[in-house]
């Protein structure tokens, strides 16, 4: 793998290098932090690129249209230096194997997951048209799958509409089979041409394979350019609908939306394939129309996952330059070609990180409002305009049962200590989540900046104070519901209405019983404070504070094994008749 000479431990622009991540045609990508601890994707260019003053205006040029970009489905430029011979791109990491090692995997999608992948990069690629910018590059090692959908990265060759062409007259940037038939005859790139490369990535996504080949390369183009798509095995329905996208000319194209629509048939009802393996029944893009308007199109987050499959052969993905006039390759290392990949990564974005984004377009029910949650009206969402997409904060319920019962346990033996704890830990989340929610109204705002981090952690003090506010009027109802509740128990003990087995009147209150007693009365306690009033911060302060603490799935898993384990070991003590510890309340005894 090329390396530019940066180690781990070295420090460039204010970011410390962890590990090299991956290496194009422009430079190389590391694993970095930056100084408030966040990991980042930097990407390193070569030197010539500092140097050469029409490659900085280039850069330039590209990192002011793609900091107009903020998505869940689209990883976002952070920062980036072009001023010097040191010049670099920050973006985001993303947590996901891009679609071509995924299909090479595990196989080509089945009919559910080709709709997922189709209408998160179809939501994608809505994103950065309505920013101004078209992609140019899209192919399936430039989409990672991840946990929550679908993800767009690598602009390497991007072009905000109205700029100036960024490659010398007669050239044409992209990769072979994925590259608009349009572009091949000098026209510029449009969102007709994006949506074109989005239809082969589907292409390839549903057959294993390239849509029009692999090799000799002018073969690939001229089969491009005839629109004599390989979409042999897949079903009719769905064929067609590809097919019809994949059209030489762009008028000629099924919409997207379309597309969309028949892949919602097709999952919905099924597709058949023809006995041949093939699908050759036509169908019209009028017919297609009509599908859109009696099938809604199912918005989905999950991965695309396609178990059990076999192998398959890919396009070499590499992103090449081409002379409009005869279609000849031109070096293929040229400064203007991003993408020299080697086959084993997808330029470095992909690795893991589990600060990942996650995809959700849906509105959060449990959204912040941050007068009635928070008592503070200064963080509503600022005006339109940033383009930056808040990330949802997905609900944990596996994890909170999981704490629930080790609450409900712990506090059959040490209640008083129990209480007092869970309550520090609620202030503790609260605290988080409003610091998070805090910086991401900021961002909504004015879009990411590198002080972020830095501008939460200093106020701390002021998120704190806020917290300790907003949980207030939940722990007072919590702990008068829990006061109420334990003065009919003993109300109830005094009457001798009830005797709790294992503790003799006049003596001190313990035995199994009372610790299972003593057990449901805390987690009572804590429900109450946990769904009591502006306790709304309190849950979603807990959620995010989870992503971090136990991220993804197998953060998930991990955590829940471990809360379930030592609920266990302390229900074991419970059963063996452990004492109940009152401290710091006073012992009380049978009455």
């Amino acid at each position: 793998m090329e390396r530019i000479g940066l180690t781990p431990g070295s420090d460039i622009g204010g970011y410390r290098i962890v590990a090299p991540l991956g290496s194009g045609g422009m430079g190389a990508v590391y694993r970095a932090v930056d100084g408030g601890g966040t990991a980042v994707a930097l990407k390193m260019l070569h030197p010539h690129v500092g140097s050469d003053a029409v490659a900085r205006d280039r850069l330039r040029r590209e990192v002011r249209a793609l900091q107009k970009l903020r998505h869940p489905a689209v990883a976002a430029v952070l920062d980036a230096e072009a001023d010097s011979t040191e010049a670099f791109i920050v973006t985001e990491l993303v947590d996901g194997d891009d679609l071509e090692t995924h299909v090479r995997e595990r196989g080509p999608l089945d009919a559910q997951d080709l709709l997922d992948l189709a209408e998160g990069l179809r939501a994608a690629l809505a994103a950065v048209h309505g920013a101004g910018v078209v992609h140019r590059d899209l192919k399936p090692s430039n989409v990672l799958v991840t946990d929550d959908g679908p993800v767009l990265i690598d602009f390497g060759i991007a072009q905000a509409a109205g700029d100036a062409p960024l490659t010398s007259d007669g050239l044409v940037i992209g990769t072979p089979g994925y590259l608009a038939p349009e572009l091949l005859d000098g026209s510029e790139p449009t969102p007709a041409s994006d949506f074109w490369g989005w239809a082969a990535v589907l292409a390839f996504a549903a057959t294993g394979r390239s849509p029009f080949g692999t090799r000799p390369v002018e073969a690939v183009l001229a089969r491009a350019r005839a629109g004599d798509a390989d979409l042999a095995g897949i079903g009719t329905l769905t064929a067609t609908a590809l097919r019809g996208a994949l059209a030489p000319e762009p008028d000629d194209r099924t919409a997207p939306e379309d597309v969309v629509a028949a892949l919602t048939v097709a999952a919905t009802d099924g597709d058949v394939v023809d006995e041949d393996g093939t699908a050759t029944t036509v169908v019209s893009a009028a017919d297609l129309t009509e599908t859109a308007h009696v099938a809604a199109p199912v918005l989905t987050k999950g991965a695309a996952v396609a178990a059990g499959a076999t192998a398959v052969a890919a396009n070499d993905g590499r992103t090449r330059a081409f002379a409009a006039d005869d279609l000849a390759l031109a070096d293929e290392d040229s400064d203007v070609g991003l993408d020299d990949r080697d086959g084993t990564d997808a330029d470095g974005w992909s690795d893991d990180d589990p600060d990942a984004w996650s995809q959700d377009d849906e509105d959060d029910p449990e959204g912040v409002d941050w007068i009635q949650d928070d008592l503070d009206a200064s963080e509503q969402p600022g005006p339109e305009g940033s383009g930056y997409v808040r990330p949802p904060a997905r609900r944990r319920w596996g994890t909170l049962l999981a704490c629930g019962l080790l609450v409900g346990a712990a506090g059959a033996l040490w209640p008083g200590v129990t209480l007092v704890v869970v309550v520090v830990v609620l202030l503790v989340v609260r605290t988080f989540g409003t610091a998070v929610e805090s910086m991401h109204a900021r961002r909504e705002r004015f879009g990411v900046r590198r002080s972020d981090v830095p501008v939460t952690v200093a106020a701390g003090p002021w998120h704190l104070l806020r917290a300790t506010v907003g949980l207030v009027p939940s722990v007072v109802v919590g702990a008068s519901v829990l006061v109420i509740v334990t003065g009919v128990v003993w109300w109830v003990l005094q009457e001798d209405r009830w005797t709790i087995t294992g503790s003799p009147a006049g003596l001190p209150v313990q035995g199994v019983t009372a610790s299972l007693v003593l057990g449901g009365l805390v987690l009572l306690g804590v429900l109450v404070v946990w769904w009591g009033p502006l306790s709304r911060m309190t849950r979603l302060g807990a959620r995010r504070a989870l992503d971090v603490v136990a991220p993804g799935r197998l953060g998930a898993f991990v955590a829940v094994v471990v809360l379930l384990v030592v609920s266990a070991v302390l229900l074991a003590l419970v059963q063996g008749g452990q004492e109940i510890l009152w401290w710091p309340a006073p012992e009380p005894t049978m009455p």
